[in-house]
Order: C-alpha cells, then sequence, then structure tokens
C-alpha cells in the first residue's frame, strides 16, 4: 500500500504544481500560493525533486514585504499591483513552516549543495522572525499575536479563540506560537550553517523569550496549555488539538509534565483514527468539523515528531500508522473524521500529499 500511496501522492503534487509553487489543490481555481500549504508542500516535493522542494520555498519568500512580514496567500498570474496587493494589504500572515521546511531540505541535501540557497534564504527567514516580534509581540511579552482566526495555519483552528476572545480579535494562540518556537529554534541552526554569530544571538533571546511565556501557558489541572487572549492575558480554555502541541517545540516537556503524553493517549483510546483535533467527550466534539474533532494530517506529522523525540515511539508509531492508513482507505483528503475514518473537506489536497510522502519516508 505504501508503494501505489506515495505514487499518488506524487501524482497529486505534480497535478497541483504551477511551475515554481503549489496549490492547495488542482480545483481551486486561483493561482495562489499559500503559505501554510506551499511550505507543507516543500517536505514532500523534497522526496522525489531536490531543485523544485527549494524553489517552493523561495518563490514564498520572493513575496515577503519590506518589513519581513512573508503574507498567507500569494496569488500569481493576475493583474500587476491587483491581488497581490490586497493580500499583502491584509497584513495576514501564517506560522513560519518555511523555516522548519528549509532545515529539513538543508539536512536531507546536504552542506555543499544546500549552503549557497541558504546563504540567500537564511537572512530572509529571520527578517521574518524579527517581524513577528516587532509586530505581533511589540510589549515584548514572548508569544506573538495572531489578528485572524486564517492565520493560525489549518483554516478555522483558530475559531474557538476567536468565539472567547475579546474584540477587536487578538489571540497568542498556543498552536501558533508552538510553530513559531519550533521556527526559532530551526532558524538558530540554519544560521549557525552560515556562520551569522549575530543572527544566533537574537534568535537566542527569541526562543528565550517565547520558552518562558510558554511555560506560563501550562495548566497543570487540565494537563495542558491554553491560549491566552492577547488584549486582558486571561488564558483561553479551550480543549483543542493546540494545548498538545509543545511537544513538537519541545518534546523534553512530556518528561517534565507527564500529563502532556498521558492526555495524548486518552485522545487516542476514545478515537479509531489518531489524532482529533478536539478533546473526545466534550460538549464540543464534533468529528465531522474541521478543528472541532476531525483529523489533519500535517497536525499529525507535528505530534508525531515531537513524541517520537520525547521517546513515546509507541504513540507515534499509532499516529504515523492511522495516517496512512486513513488515506489509503478514503483518499487525500483535508480532513477525516476520527470516529469513521470518512474524508472532509477538500479533495486532492496538496498537504496531505506532502505528509503521505514524509510518513513513508520516516521509521517508527
Amino acid at each position: 500500500m505504501t508503494t501505489e500511496l506515495t505514487k499518488a501522492a506524487i501524482a497529486i503534487l505534480r497535478a497541483n504544481d504551477r511551475g515554481d509553487h503549489i496549490v492547495p489543490t488542482a480545483a481551486d481555481p486561483r493561482a495562489a500560493q499559500r503559505n501554510w500549504d506551499s511550505s507543507l508542500a516543500a517536505f514532500g516535493l523534497a522526496q522525489f525533486h531536490e531543485d523544485r522542494a527549494w524553489t517552493e520555498i523561495e518563490t514564498l519568500l520572493a513575496g515577503q514585504e519590506p518589513d519581513g512580514m512573508v503574507p498567507h496567500l500569494l496569488p500569481h498570474g493576475g493583474e500587476p499591483g491587483d491581488a497581490a496587493g490586497s493580500a499583502a494589504a491584509s497584513g495576514l500572515t501564517h506560522a513560519p513552516v518555511a523555516t522548519t521546511a528549509a532545515r529539513y531540505l538543508f539536512e536531507r541535501f546536504g552542506v555543499r549543495r544546500s549552503r549557497p540557497r541558504l546563504r540567500i534564504l537564511a537572512p530572509k527567514l529571520l527578517a521574518w522572525h524579527r517581524w513577528f516580534a516587532a509586530a505581533r509581540d511589540p510589549e515584548g511579552t514572548g508569544l506573538a499575536a495572531i489578528t485572524h482566526p486564517e492565520e493560525s495555519g489549518p483554516e478555522e483552528s483558530g475559531m474557538a479563540a476567536r468565539d472567547a476572545a475579546a474584540a477587536p480579535f487578538r489571540v497568542a494562540d498556543i498552536g501558533f506560537n508552538v510553530i513559531l518556537q519550533r521556527a526559532n529554534r530551526d532558524l538558530r541552526f540554519l544560521l549557525d550553517m552560515i556562520d551569522d554569530r549575530a543572527g544566533m544571538v537574537e534568535v537566542d533571546r527569541m526562543i528565550a523569550g517565547t520558552r518562558a511565556a510558554l511555560e506560563a501557558c501550562w495548566d497543570k489541572a487540565d494537563g495542558a496549555y491554553h491560549s491566552r487572549d492577547a488584549a486582558s492575558g486571561q488564558p483561553i480554555r479551550h480543549p483543542g488539538i493546540g494545548g498538545l502541541l509543545p511537544l513538537y517545540a519541545d518534546p523534553a516537556l512530556a518528561a517534565r509534565h507527564p500529563a502532556l503524553p498521558a492526555r495524548l493517549e486518552r485522545w487516542l483510546d476514545q478515537a479509531a483514527v489518531a489524532v482529533p483535533s478536539f478533546e473526545p467527550g466534550q460538549p464540543e466534539f464534533d468529528p465531522g468539523r474541521p478543528w472541532r474533532g476531525a483529523v489533519s494530517l500535517p497536525v499529525n506529522w507535528m505530534l508525531y515528531d515531537g513524541i517520537r523525540r520525547a521517546g513515546r515511539r509507541d504513540l507515534a508509531a499509532r499516529i504515523r500508522r492511522d495516517s496512512m492508513t486513513v488515506v489509503g482507505r478514503s483518499g487525500f483528503r483535508e480532513y477525516f473524521d476520527p470516529i469513521t475514518g470518512e474524508g472532509i473537506g477538500g479533495a486532492d489536497v496538496s498537504s496531505t500529499a506532502a505528509m503521505v510522502l514524509l510518513f513513508a519516508g520516516l521509521e517508527d
């Protein structure tokens, strides 16, 4: 099955390829490059086309604004200054998964082939991370705020936080900040590879500030991390998958907070397909609704990566196995029902195909 799945995944990425960028699905009438999906696609492209994987990140960063921000959506092929200008004017971005993708490409393809490209990309990535600190955390709290649910990356994953937050929407979303913190650590590695000592010191400060801020979001009673309303500082007690994601940024948390992997294990015990995006058994749990229960493969990979590095290979193996099995049964859908395995949302989804290729190359 793995060979058949990987062939199908490669075919989907090729069908969704517009030459220098991947669109989320072939059915999308726009030739838009979505920041989140494009960054994830680079992991999949790396499994069969080195140059094309690098180009995906390069095209994304070519749309960077002068202040360092990389928009959440980069339209291509429209009228000059038309859709592209409106996307930039929106001021929306995504967490910098592209930084983690760049490290993955560097380590996969080696110093000799990768360093020339990295010398161009790393300063752009650093500028983006600086923007997060300056524009989304001007008070220096250590947590960057999102200003719209779309910025959380997976669509709708910030909706519950939106409902709980005060207007205007400004939330220190836990999942967003965890992905940013992981990217900070990856950026430090990349800067070391090009010998940017000043940049490394700068990123060290970012890492330290966010580490302390994230730890302040730990709720011992719930055994999870919670987002915060950025205006009031009050926790948003939302039993979503973001509360488990800190493992992705720092696997050592599993030993420091054993309740965290235990909570993940309880969720898996209540689902037929790993990992539900919302705590099963809660009144709001809805297995057919994105981010109220439905499974997302990109988030599955993040949890797999964190829990495996934490030493819980049993849980990691379950996540990987379920991810591959549900796609084999229900196709390359955007989401999956954690109880029935039914596919939900778009079909022939680039990010799902990319994660299948990534999972196929990993060992439990």
